[in-house]
């Protein structure tokens, strides 16, 4: 209802249906109950789905069609930074072996 966000989440927008995008998904599932629902449980709803459509984005990108086969090797870091902490090939380095191979001809 109009006014009964908390201001913290306010800022995103004026009404829970603003704020996260599952929620008209909720209230097709579950109807009026939804209203019920604590906005954090939403919340947390919401960013579960978005990650599992990251996660999917990347498994379909790298051609891992089960999430066992998913490794570390499927992954690039984008700064050096997060190379360094993370131990995943920088962007400009991943595959250099693989592709200075084929420029070869080996």
């Amino acid at each position: 209802e109009e006014g009964d966000l908390p201001k913290n989440v306010a800022k995103y927008g004026s009404t829970v249906e603003e704020i996260f995008i599952t929620y008209e998904e909720l209230r097709s599932k579950y109807g009026e109950e939804v209203k019920k629902m604590p906005l954090g449980a939403i919340g947390v709803y919401t960013f579960c789905q978005k990650f599992k459509i990251g996660l999917q984005q990347l498994m379909a990108g790298s051609r891992n069609f089960k999430l066992s086969t998913v490794s570390r090797k499927d992954l690039i870091a984008l700064t050096e930074e997060a190379a360094k902490i993370s131990g995943i090939p920088y962007v400009m380095e991943a595959y250099r072996e693989e592709a200075e191979r084929i420029l070869d001809g080996v």
